[in-house]
């Protein structure tokens, strides 16, 4: 039921005065030491959800992944699995009618996440979030939240989205990095546009913890949007 339930809210945002989709297919050798991402014998396939939605007072992005592991994940005895996140935003100028802005900072917000992997891991983020003008990029948003969870510490969380503007109309770049006081996490897509609607390439996936848990991989993949 949850799962359903995240899949409907992806999709409801359309009703948002702006909204964008994709659906991404992506495969590659997941085969470092991480309990979460890595798997025994093989790769791994993942199909995931990406959703945005701009609003008169703020945003939200979401975004679902179901893996399938061409045998089983490393350390525990699965062969697929799902994880899931959705992030609201409120515009603190637009909901107070103030300029926010200053510098290269546009926007401000209160900012909220909730993780989970439709089992027994939750987390509930909340901080203070930005949308940043940076030269050559079509958008930079920067998220300081603090990280309540389920299993593991609650810590501090810092996380960058972005997208580059196009390389010579050959390749843009698009991606996230999250660090916290344990772990650092960044996907960073190379893509080449095929149209407007189709674009392919590789994902360069890096995730390491405590410094002695390690996952990196480059996928390749493929995302249509609408």
């Amino acid at each position: 039921m949850k799962k359903l339930i995240l899949v409907v809210l992806l999709f409801s945002f359309e009703l948002f005065a702006f909204s964008t989709s994709n659906v991404q297919l992506m495969y590659g050798t997941f085969n470092g030491n991480s309990y979460v991402f890595d798997t025994k014998n093989g790769g791994k396939t993942t199909i995931t959800l990406e959703h945005f939605s701009a609003f008169e007072y703020g945003d939200v992005y979401a975004f679902l992944d179901y893996c399938i592991a061409d045998d089983r994940f490393k350390y525990h005895d699965d062969k697929t699995n799902e994880y899931g996140e959705l992030s609201p935003r409120l515009d603190l100028g637009a909901l107070t009618s103030s300029d926010l802005s200053f510098l290269f900072v546009k926007k401000v917000f209160a900012a909220f996440q909730y993780n989970t992997d439709f089992h027994d891991y939750k987390a509930y983020l909340y901080g203070i979030g930005t949308a940043l003008d940076v030269y050559g990029f079509d958008y930079f948003n920067a998220n300081l939240y603090q990280k309540d969870q389920v299993h593991g510490d609650n810590v501090y969380q810092v996380t960058l989205s972005y997208q580059t503007k196009s390389f010579f109309e050959l390749f843009y770049i698009n991606g996230f990095t999250d660090y916290t006081e344990k772990n650092l996490l960044s996907q960073n897509q190379f893509l080449h546009p095929f149209g407007d609607n189709l674009s392919g390439g590789v994902e360069w996936h890096y995730y390491t913890q405590d410094t002695d848990i390690t996952s990196n991989v480059f996928q390749v993949m493929l995302k249509y949007k609408w």
